[in-house]
């Protein structure tokens, strides 16, 4: 009877629609473009707490002495230092999202990747699970508010259906999730493309946030 509820509880979740998921980041370096006004704390339309921090200040504030840390870290630094940590709270359950901001041409997006997440309490589950990156589009409607919009897994999906799109990708897994698996730079390329072509509701998403910020200047 229990297995036969989990696969009810698979199939429902796997009529809804989600977010694409990809192996590799949908940015390249030179495209990266950090934005001081994503920094502060935000309430969104679904009861979500949301806390924007920067890397750099955050990797600082914990490393006192630059000139002590490793070679490694280092490398970690130089690489993620334009982004930032962003935690979603809701109901006393935070995640903590390692982003990284960039423009296609002259629209920002937000590359996502989780790096906290609660409720994993098995650690051979935990060496299960691989983090897979998403990408949402930033607009700022204005002074205190910002919209998130998710690329959705059922856009594309439709593309490959009608062979309108060529990108490397799997369906893996029991749940025969949907996964990118194209470079970097030619993820970039498909979004050049898709932010200019004419599909139709090529932004509708199953995830949609709009964002105010807490204490904003009027």
């Amino acid at each position: 009877m229990k297995l036969k509820t989990g696969i009810l509880i698979c199939c429902l979740v796997l009529l809804n629609s989600c977010v694409v998921k990809s192996l590799q980041p949908f940015y390249t370096t030179e495209a990266i473009s950090h934005q001081k006004d994503l920094i502060g704390k935000w309430n969104d339309n679904k009861n979500y707490q949301w806390e924007v921090v920067s890397f750099k200040q955050a990797f600082l504030d914990d490393n006192k002495d630059f000139s002590k840390i490793s070679v490694e870290d280092k490398v970690l630094f130089e690489k993620y230092k334009e982004g930032y940590f962003v935690s979603l709270t809701k109901k006393d359950e935070t995640s903590v999202f390692l982003t990284m901001p960039f423009k296609v041409e002259n629209q920002l997006f937000m590359d996502f990747i989780p790096f906290d997440y609660e409720n994993i309490t098995n650690d051979l589950t935990s060496q299960h699970l691989l983090n897979t990156h998403s990408v949402a589009k930033v607009d700022f409607e204005d002074n205190k508010n910002l919209k998130l919009t998710w690329l959705d897994e059922d856009r594309l999906i439709d593309l490959f259906k009608k062979d309108q799109l060529k990108l490397k990708h799997e369906i893996v897994g029991f749940e025969e999730s949907f996964v990118l698996t194209a470079s970097s730079e030619e993820l970039y390329k498909f979004l050049k493309k898709y932010i200019n072509s004419n599909i139709e509701d090529k932004w509708k998403s199953s995830e949609k946030f709009i964002l105010t910020k807490v204490n904003a200047q009027p």
